[in-house]
Order: structure tokens, then sequence, then C-alpha cells
């Protein structure tokens, strides 16, 4: 159980824990207004703000990590006693379950409006968020991959950072944050659940160092809080402030 070990408590639980303080921020950013309604109406979520300077402190925190790896040789130490930890551990170890997994939020925040748990916006906002989310990320690391030029650890080829299907994964996680989180934050938590595991099994694969799977899983969020944002200035000047809930 060595390989359990280290990946929960060097990779998955970290990432997990800090990506889940989002779920305060959103708690904190919401602006609700108690007006006394009718029980037959359906609740609907509070006034969001979603680029607000505490909404932005983690996904921040990990992308400035990520890059301040690239420069600091003590940070990439860190990386290469992980690396070197998981592969000692895990020696033989190799799944496919990350390249499936990637996507788990995402579909997840359509399973769960299919099934009847309405979020802030209907099918069609909701889409074109995850587009402008995934357009905006995917323009990102593909720039990073080319300009950084980092060999990955099983030294396989030069762009290993930041990790793409991290991105993806927390692009999904945050999502679930921002459709769901105002109804439980077990929602945002199972999100951030998904997509950390998504973080550790691409280091445990050998595929990234820590820091391309930090800084990925930063990237993802903040594009996807930059579109709900975007979207929510389009929607409320088209629209007269008024808001997709169903």
């Amino acid at each position: 159980m060595k390989f359990a070990t280290a990946a929960i408590y060097r990779v998955i639980l970290p990432i997990l824990l800090l990506s889940s303080l989002n779920v305060s921020a959103q708690s904190i950013d919401s602006v609700d207004h108690p007006i006394q309604k009718p029980l037959h109406i359906r609740p609907q979520p509070p006034s969001k703000n979603y680029l607000s300077a505490k909404s932005i402190i983690i996904p921040g925190t990990f992308i400035i990590y990520g890059f301040s790896t690239l420069e600091s040789g003590a940070l990439k130490k860190i990386n290469r006693g992980i690396c070197e930890e998981v592969t000692e551990d895990m020696s033989g170890f190799h799944t496919r379950v990350d390249d499936y997994l990637q996507y788990a939020p995402t579909a997840s925040v359509y399973m769960l409006n299919a099934v009847g748990i309405k979020g802030r916006h209907k099918f069609i906002g909701r889409t074109v968020i995850l587009a402008m989310s995934s357009i905006l990320s995917a323009q990102l690391v593909t720039a990073l991959k080319h300009g950084t030029h980092q060999l990955r650890p099983d030294g396989s080829t030069y762009n290993s950072f930041p990790s793409g299907h991290t991105t993806t994964a927390f692009i999904g996680a945050e999502m679930m944050n921002q459709e769901f989180g105002w109804r439980s934050p077990w929602y945002s938590v199972a999100g951030y659940g998904m997509a950390s595991a998504t973080a550790g099994l691409r280091v445990m694969n050998n595929r990234h160092w820590l820091s391309d799977v930090i800084a990925g899983a930063g990237i993802g969020m903040l594009s996807t809080k930059f579109s709900y944002w975007l979207y929510s200035k389009w929607e409320n000047r088209n629209r007269g402030k008024q808001v997709l809930y169903y």
C-alpha cells in the first residue's frame, strides 16, 4: 500500500484541500437577498462575483507556484523527490483511467441537470461557458507547452508544463462549483475530488511533475472563472441582468 499512501498524501490530498477553499470563497462572494417566498417556489442561486480578489487567490497561487518551479532549484528538487518516491513505490504502475477521468467533472454537471438538479444556467448558457473555458485554456496550455519546453518525467517529450489533463479536469470541477456549489458544498468537493484524482494519476503515471498538475489546476479554474465572468457581462448587457437559471 506504499503507492496509495504516496499518491494520496503527496499529490491528491494537498491539491484537493487547497482547491476546495474555493467553496469558502464562493459563499463569501455570493450575495443573497433573503426575501420571504412561497414554499412552492424553487430556490434560485444568489448573485455572484466571479472574479473577486478572494476567488482568484487559490488558482493564482497554483499558477504562480508552477511558474516559480521553472526557475527555482529548490522547487525543482521537490518535483524530483516526489517523482523518485512515486516511481520507487509504484514501479510498473500504469493506468489510462486519467484519460477518461479528466472529463468526469464536466459530465457530472450535465448529468446532475439531466436528473433534475438545476444549476445556475440553462443548457445553452452552460455550454457556451464550457466552450469559452476550453478554448481559452487550450490556447494557454498549448502556448506554454511549446514555450517552456519542459521534459516529462518519463523522458518521452518536451511538453510537460502544464498538464492538459489536469486543466481539463479542473475546468469541469470549477463548473460544478459554480453551477451547484450554492446548493451544497459537497457538489464542489466532489468535482474537485475527481479533478485532484486526475492530477494525482498524471503524476503516478510518471507523465507529469507535481508543478505541472498544480499549474494545470490553476489554469483550469481561472479560465473557467473568467468565462463565467465574461458570460455574465454579456448576459447582463443583453438581458437586463436576468440570469438563466433553468
